[in-house]
């Protein structure tokens, strides 16, 4: 492994040597693509795809890569630099396996790490060092996490059902846009919170569903089409027949 790891590091500097296009980026340059392919992996674990799966983690393994390239050439820092800051911080955020600490639940151990956390950034608040370009249903999800881990939160999921049926009820008395994009923002997040004590990945069960209805809306669109008819042509309750059809 570690010459492997060796050899892909020689390439990378060759690369940032030899290549016009490698060695003329900078670590800003380079931020969009971070986020592209998080995301293409992000899409190839929901596709249960092992062989992009491989390829994707190798396509984010590039990019730490070659922003610790960039860095060790302004001699900041070294990619030994980044795997020594991670083992450490692993170890501080773990004591539960690597010292005397304890934890029997996955809930105890991340109420631990936002306390370790926030002890090692010295921040005042737990919602002082919130990345704000984050997804705006993976930023809520952090956020309630984090307040869920100080017990700010419903004793019963009872309270979060009530809280939801009370925002639709004032989306529906909203008397203009503003309040009613900022009662939607409140159903959204409530929502959001839901997810998180069931369980469940809010951002990966919307994507999920969007991908559902985009597929079925293909078939649909197929459908019409051998059948000679146009959607535009329809009324609502034809288009739901069609709509059944191609559910079942």
């Amino acid at each position: 492994m570690s010459k492997k790891f060796d050899q892909l590091e020689k390439i990378i500097k060759r690369l940032r040597r030899e290549c016009p296009w490698d060695k003329k980026q900078t670590h800003k340059t380079l931020r969009r693509y971070v986020i592209e392919e998080a995301h293409e992996l992000t899409d190839a674990i929901d596709k249960r795809d092992d062989e992009k799966i491989k390829d994707e983690l190798g396509d984010v393994l590039l990019q730490v890569m070659l922003h610790s390239a960039i860095s060790e050439e302004k001699k900041k820092f070294t990619i030994d630099d980044v795997i020594d800051n991670l083992s450490d911080k692993m170890k501080r955020r773990h004591p539960h396996v690597f010292s005397n600490g304890s934890a029997k639940t996955d809930k105890e151990v991340l109420n631990k790490w936002v306390e370790i956390k926030k002890k090692e950034k010295k921040h005042k608040s737990v919602m002082d060092d919130l990345p704000s370009y984050l997804p705006a249903l993976i930023f809520s999800s952090k956020i309630q996490r984090r307040a869920s881990a100080k017990k700010f939160e419903w004793d019963k999921i009872d309270g979060v059902y009530e809280k939801i049926n009370e925002e639709i009820e004032e989306i529906k008395n909203a008397n203009n846009l503003k309040e009613r994009e900022d009662e939607i923002g409140d159903l959204l997040f409530t929502v959001s919170h839901l997810a998180n004590r069931l369980g469940i990945d809010g951002e990966i069960a919307l994507r999920k569903s969007t991908k559902k209805f985009a597929s079925r809306f293909k078939k649909m669109e197929k459908l019409l089409e051998k059948e000679g008819k146009k959607m535009e042509d329809l009324n609502l309750t034809e288009m739901d027949t069609f709509w059944n059809r191609v559910k079942s």
